[in-house]
């Protein structure tokens, strides 16, 4: 039996041994076990290097590359590249294997290692012996795009390498024609033409390239040439001689003329990392936005982003001439490319973080299928991506095309720090009466970006739906502890304090059509003498039917086609139906009309407790989800149980149910409990279920009889409905064991029900076209900007828990301090300061509505407010035991030292 020797012998040192033995069924098996290829010894060698530079090692190096490792691997001890360790290995399938096409890789063939590139290493190195197999890997490079112009550190190219190999016979004048056949071969730039002078000396039957000629003949080839072989100065003196050459022929029309050249120019400069190229071609005034190309060539800034040159790009990012179009994704381009390792200036880790910081760049950019960077981070599983993008303000509520939210798949502990880091403190000492607790609301708001005439980017009559990420948060398992965070929870106090006006509308509006059907129809249906009484109720009632009309029929304009999927708003239709069959005048017979009065009423109830469940007190919001809860789990386990209780029925049907005749001939008065009827046998089974037998009015007629009863007692009664009891028990011990957690879960879905109607579901509906509702949907639903400018409140824990807003309207400030009003809190003039005001009502022209009942309308919770100081102890514990651990490390760098120091002493005198 085959084990693989997976889990009985080290993975890593199977690799290895398979290498040695050049077993490539064994190398492959240790990879599939786990074993990592790039992973270096004591030496600081990997396998992969190892295999490169080892003759013979093709079908490895590909198992290596399948296996994640890197075409352009580089060694970070020895700063040498894969390219570079292939090429010192001589051996072409070594070569052939590494440059193999690969989707999205690309090799830099003309990386330096010890100032010589694979191509100048293979001709310095170059031997009567390995002739064959150099000239072979040769054409390779060159096939792949290897430059043959480029020098080393003596200025000798790889055709003068070769030329200068006067012991190699038999091959090399085929080194020679397959360099002469590359149309860029400079044979004249080098070493003042040494090169062209020993092909006419060695081979003068050979026809060479036409001298070069320098000054005013210098074209765009040349700078292409030069730009390619590396020489910057020299592509420096070309460059300035071109535009010499050509000021006076051109003179203005000259940067027109050569726009298309030069941004060539800057592209090639860009991806090969000749920064002082790229400036010198930048003087020029070229415009950078422009894409002389096709339209879906990639600009300059992208060509950055690609190629990982972020020198470039920081340098293009500067300049204020800089517009980024809308379908550049720079960042979700830049994230699926942070895996790769740098290498000679080309670092897209850099790249990226120039990006995030950059304020010209959307951190919420959305591509085709509307997803974020923060989602491609999540995608990549680059923690480290997701911290930087949060903290710099990521939006975690963007929904895909497909509806799904950045933080689907985010570890919670990421999302969990990131909102720690949003509670910070103004600086000042904890006892102080002015120390304030700033919480920053940037990662559950949406940032309003302005275009570049300073309006919104966003359309106009667009309402955003703030309560998603919540919503999502609240449903997630994993998430869902994090309702309980002073961030979540202090969000949550904003919006029930912006939505609770509606709410409390509603609430009372309802509680009057509750009161009024419920008293008309017993005034009705009961023929009271009280005629005036009833027809006011009766008023009343269409009143109030009225206003359920025009609630539901707005819901459904908001969202025509999600209305229905609510069983709540299938309830609340059945109920305007049958309300109005119950108040009006109809010619139903008369216990129709009663059995529509019974429903109505039923259905009212129902409606009422569910409004009054979600009233913000936690042990109202604790008894109703025991309530929804228990009832769940009870329709749940009792529609699978329910198959016995027929069974039993059915079986007492055929025991018992004999009707019993009375004495006047008639049936008796007792066929429920004789179970005559499968109806009633049924329900009267139901009912035995919780106990109540009335065993003496059953007739047993046999042994058999007996036993199916008290099988039914055993089985049904005790067993049965005692487990539906424990499930019921522990369902409410489960939810009053985390109350607070439940009561933040039914105020986050009470406002996300709310804001979704009012929101058409994040897509308004044509009566948002109207300027005047827009506003007030705006001022009532959307915090930012509307409500809190700057994306964050201050609370003051030892002044009475206030919640203060900040200010950045100038216009509002003035107007506040003229009319002398207590809500605002005057602080010290700082540029860098804003000013803040007291949380104000949700409509200025009405008190606070929750002021009649606790008179703490701007005062945040005290649970809120202390598990935000704790937050803040946390962190500050965290950074003392950061600094301690530094401290520690310093000193045993310092011990370390002082160790080395008598060591070489004690050496030094022995």
């Amino acid at each position: 039996m085959d084990l693989n020797n997976c889990g009985f012998i080290d993975p890593q040192a199977q690799l290895s041994a398979a290498l040695a033995k050049q077993d490539i069924r064994q190398f492959k098996a240790a990879l599939d076990c786990g074993a990592q290829a790039d992973l270096q010894d004591d030496r600081g060698t990997s396998i992969f290097e190892k295999a490169l530079s080892t003759p013979g090692c093709r079908d490895f190096i590909e198992a290596c590359l399948d296996h994640g490792s890197q075409v352009n691997h580089i060694n970070q001890k020895l700063n040498k590249a894969a390219v570079n360790y292939a090429a010192d290995s001589r051996d072409p399938g070594n070569l052939a294997a590494l440059l193999s096409p690969r989707p999205g890789q690309k090799v830099q063939v003309d990386r330096k290692y010890a100032q010589l590139t694979p191509l100048n290493s293979l001709a310095k190195n170059l031997t009567e012996e390995n002739a064959p197999a150099v000239l072979t890997c040769m054409k390779l490079l060159l096939g792949y795009g290897a430059s043959p112009n480029t020098v080393d550190q003596s200025e000798f190219t790889p055709l003068h390498h070769v030329l200068r190999k006067s012991k190699v016979k038999a091959e090399k004048q085929e080194f020679v024609q397959l360099f002469l056949a590359q149309p860029e071969l400079d044979i004249d730039s080098y070493r003042k033409g040494e090169v062209r002078r020993l092909l006419q000396a060695q081979y003068p039957e050979l026809t060479l390239p036409e001298e070069r000629q320098t000054g005013p003949e210098i074209d765009i080839q040349t700078l292409q040439r030069t730009l390619r072989d590396g020489d910057e100065e020299l592509f420096e003196q070309q460059f300035t001689e071109y535009l010499q050459s050509h000021k006076d022929a051109h003179k203005d029309n000259q940067l027109n003329t050569h726009q298309e050249e030069f941004f060539s120019l800057l592209q090639e400069s860009i991806k090969k990392g000749r920064q002082r190229a790229f400036e010198a071609i930048l003087t020029t005034g070229i415009d950078i936005n422009s894409r002389p190309g096709s339209p879906n060539e990639a600009n300059l800034v992208e060509t950055s982003v690609i190629f990982g040159n972020w020198q470039a790009l920081e340098r293009l990012l500067k300049e204020p001439s800089l517009r980024l179009s809308k379908d550049s994704k720079l960042l979700n381009a830049v994230i699926g490319r942070l895996e790769q390792q740098p290498y000679d200036g080309f670092n897209h880790q850099r790249c990226f973080d120039l990006l995030v910081d950059s304020d010209r760049v959307d951190i919420n950019e959305a591509d085709s299928g509307r997803l974020v960077p923060l989602s491609y981070a999540v995608l990549n599983r680059n923690t480290m991506a997701m911290k930087k993008l949060l903290n710099n303000g990521a939006y975690i509520g963007s929904k895909s095309a497909f509806g799904t939210l950045p933080i689907q798949d985010m570890p919670p502990e990421v999302l969990e720090e990131q909102f720690d880091s949003c509670i910070t403190t103004n600086g000042e000492k904890p006892g102080e009466r002015n120390f304030e607790i700033i919480i920053d609301y940037k990662n559950l708001m949406r940032q309003e970006r302005d275009s570049g005439a300073g309006k919104p980017s966003a359309p106009s009559n667009q309402l955003h739906d703030e309560m998603a990420p919540i919503a999502f948060i609240a449903d997630s398992k994993e998430f869902r502890h994090l309702l309980q965070h002073p961030l979540i929870s202090s969000f949550l106090f904003l919006k029930w304090h912006r939505l609770s006006v509606i709410f409390y509308c509603n609430f009372l509006l309802y509680s009057l059509f509750t009161a009024s059907i419920i008293a008309h129809t017993l005034l009705k249906y009961h023929e009271s003498d009280l005629r005036a009484l009833t027809v006011v109720f009766g008023i009343l009632s269409w009143l109030g039917i009225g206003y359920l009309i025009i609630r539901e029929c707005t819901q459904w304009i908001m969202s025509p086609v999600r209305y229905f999927w609510s069983i709540t708003n299938i309830m609340e239709v059945a109920l305007i139906i049958l309300s109005i069959c119950t108040c009006m005048e109809s010619n139903f017979d008369k216990e129709t009309k009663r059995v529509l009065a019974v429903l109505t009423i039923l259905l009212v109830a129902m409606e009422f407790c569910l409004l009054v469940g979600s009233l913000p007190v936690l042990s109202i919001s604790t008894h109703m989800l025991m309530l929804r809860e228990v009832s769940g789990t009870f329709v749940k386990s009792f529609a699978l149980y329910s198959i016995f209780v027929l069974t039993f029925s059915l079986c007492f049907y055929i025991l018992f149910g004999k009707a019993e005749v009375s004495a006047e001939g008639g049936e008796g008065d007792g066929d429920f409990n004789t179970f005559s009827k499968p109806i009633e046998a049924l329900i009267k089974t139901i009912v035995m279920l919780t106990g109540e037998f009335d065993a003496g009015d059953i007739k047993f007629t046999s042994v058999y009889t007996y036993l199916i009863f008290l099988l039914f007692v055993i089985f049904m009664t005790i067993v049965l409905f005692n487990l539906l009891n424990g499930l019921a028990v522990s369902d409410t011990q489960a939810i009053k064991a985390q109350a607070e957690l439940n009561g933040a879960i039914c105020r986050t879905n009470v406002l996300s029900r709310y804001e979704q109607v009012l929101t058409g579901h994040g897509r308004a509906g044509f009566l948002m076209g109207n300027h005047l509702l827009r506003s007030i949907c705006q001022r009532l639903i959307n915090i930012y900007p509307n409500y809190l400018s700057l994306r964050q409140i201050t609370v003051l824990p030892n002044d009475g828990s206030k919640v203060l807003i900040p200010m950045s309207d100038d216009f509002e400030l003035k107007t506040l301090k003229g009319n002398n009003q207590a809500s605002f809190q005057q602080l010290p003039m700082s540029p860098n300061v804003p000013q803040k005001k007291l949380l104000d009502p949700p409509v200025k022209l009405l008190p606070c509505c929750c002021s009649v009942l606790t008179g703490k309308c701007s005062q945040m919770d005290g649970r809120t407010v202390k598990l935000a100081l704790a937050v803040i102890d946390k962190k500050k514990s965290m950074e003392q035991s950061r600094k301690q651990e530094q401290i520690k490390d310093g000193r045993l760098k310092i011990i370390e030292h002082r160790l080395e120091q008598v060591l070489q002493l004690l050496q030094d005198r022995n």
